[in-house]
């Protein structure tokens, strides 16, 4: 049975050529009405079809499609007169607009609106149309008959309770598929159903990977309902940041988040949507910390390394399971990228800085040595991106080191392959503050190289140890002065050295806000 579809705008030529997709499905046929009383005379036919039992030209409605400028123009009298009229009760209503935005999405769906659509249609628009009309015959037909069957029922309650409870479900069928996914994400699987299929293809991506430090050891003191609580918070705002700038979460690797930009969706400028992600990420780890402090878990810092190339992206595995993976030497060299990061850093890769068509804040430049990868690594540590992101990180360097008057000597442990090594090497604390510190060697020649891991025991002067389990990386040596920053601090630590998180996080937003009055 061919479904009617009312198609309301005040644009002719937009109506011919709706009225021509739509009755080119062969299963709906499309009446366009240029005014308001053009919609009058329909409803007027519409109830004169239903109370003669007989079919006019214009019978009631599968669907309505009403154009939201034609129905703002009069202050939405038309909407308004639409849903008194008894003949259009419980007829699907969709808007369609030339530009869209979340707040007139969120507007037409307050006044009723189960879809939104952009102007032109696409093909998956009239596909949802094509579905929506059938699910609205279908449940006509289902009210039918259990109008017909109440005189067998002996309560009408029952029948009244089956309808609200069959309205109330279709309409959040509405809501999910029409707002909480993406319209670009549903578009491309509806117009390519072979995306579920196993196997992808190779494009140039930007690969971004995200670690907390010192995570390990802290879930070892927190009960695990703490670990998953705090957790699943950091995700949480992570994700927002993530996809807010179009990237797309591969997978949740522990405590790191492995992402990348530029597929499934394609974006002009990945990788600067990746730093402006990754910046965006380094300024929530605030509001992250706020919410340690409030629960009385240790504060967090993340590292985070992103690097540009040819990579597999796709579905892998076997027909009865399988993921959405991005693979390649990329991915395995911005793992080696990330792993030299600091607390608060974001390390980007020559190859995708050079791609980078923005202004940038460079903090320093490095060369590094990584695992698997025969030639030295470039990177730069970026704390800033200009263009239409101007986005900066409230960077660690705003911290204040605080001299040390006492003799206390860092044990410190070399850590290689996350293995400890046996070997001490002693040095003296000069300078710290709640996230680095400035220490002297008493042996120059100790082997201590720079990005290497440490963990370290304080000691004073009567040999008792003042605080442990502190985990640092060096970032600085001259010689026997080496500059190291915190990856994980423990609760003895925080007690020694008296500088409250709170006090910390307001000197970096401080500088943050004095870098963007300056712009």
């Amino acid at each position: 049975m061919e479904k009617i579809i009312w198609v309301i705008g005040s644009n002719r030529k937009e109506m011919i050529e709706a009225q021509r997709q739509i009755n080119s499905t062969g299963s709906m046929r499309a009446f366009c009405m240029l005014s308001f009383e053009a919609v009058e005379k329909a409803v007027e036919k519409a109830v004169a079809s239903q109370s003669a039992q007989n079919r006019s030209q214009i019978s009631t409605p599968s669907l309505i499609v009403l154009d939201y400028d034609m129905a703002a123009e009069n202050e939405f009298k038309l909407l308004l007169f639409m849903k008194h009229q008894q003949v259009l009760a419980g007829v699907p209503l969709f808007f369609m607009m030339e530009h869209r935005n979340e707040a007139l999405d969120e507007e037409c769906y307050v006044r009723g609106a189960m879809v939104v659509l952009t102007k032109p249609f696409t093909k998956v628009a009239i596909l949802r149309m094509e579905r929506t009309a059938w699910q609205h015959e279908v449940t006509k037909n289902y009210e039918k008959m259990l109008q017909k069957q109440a005189g067998d029922l002996q309560s009408a309650r029952e029948i009244v309770r089956l309808n609200q409870q069959l309205e109330s479900r279709n309409e959040l069928l509405y809501q999910i598929f029409g707002r909480y996914f993406s319209d670009k994400v549903l578009d491309m699987i509806l117009d390519n159903p072979q995306g579920a299929a196993i196997g992808g293809e190779k494009r140039d991506l930007t690969v971004m990977m995200s670690d907390l430090r010192g995570f390990t050891s802290l879930s070892e003191e927190l009960e695990p309902e703490a670990v998953t609580t705090l957790l699943n918070f950091y995700f949480g705002k992570m994700a927002e940041a993530i996809t807010k700038y179009g990237g797309t979460i591969i997978e949740f690797l522990g405590d790191a988040i492995l992402t990348v930009f530029g597929a499934p969706l394609t974006l002009e400028r990945h990788t600067e949507c990746a730093i402006a992600a990754a910046i965006a990420m380094q300024n929530a780890m605030g509001e992250v910390n706020r919410f340690c402090e409030k629960n009385g878990y240790p504060s967090l810092e993340m590292g985070i390394g992103i690097h540009r190339g040819e990579a597999f992206i796709g579905n892998v595995g076997s027909e009865k399971m399988m993921r959405y993976n991005v693979l390649g030497r990329i991915v395995n060299e911005c793992s080696r990228i990330e792993g030299y990061s600091v607390g608060g850093q974001v390390l980007v890769s020559k190859e995708a800085l050079q791609c980078v068509e923005c202004p940038v804040e460079v903090h320093n430049h490095m060369e590094i040595v990584a695992k698997g990868v025969a030639k030295l690594v470039e990177l730069s540590e970026v704390i800033g991106i200009g263009g239409e992101y101007q986005i900066r990180i409230a960077n660690v360097e705003f911290d204040v080191l605080k001299p040390v008057e006492e003799m206390i000597v860092f044990n410190m442990y070399s850590i290689e392959d996350k293995m400890i090594k046996e070997e001490m090497i002693p040095a003296r604390l000069l300078e710290f503050s709640y996230k680095r510190a400035v220490v002297e060697l008493y042996d120059f020649q100790a082997e201590l190289k720079v990005y290497s891991d440490v963990e370290i025991f304080a000691v004073g002067q009567d040999g008792k140890e003042i605080f442990g389990g502190v985990y640092a990386k060096v970032v600085e040596r001259h010689f026997n002065m080496v500059t190291l920053h915190f990856t994980h601090v423990s609760g003895s630590f925080q007690k020694f050295s008296g500088i409250e998180i709170e006090g910390a996080l307001k000197m970096n937003e401080e500088a943050e806000g004095e870098w963007i009055r300056n712009r």
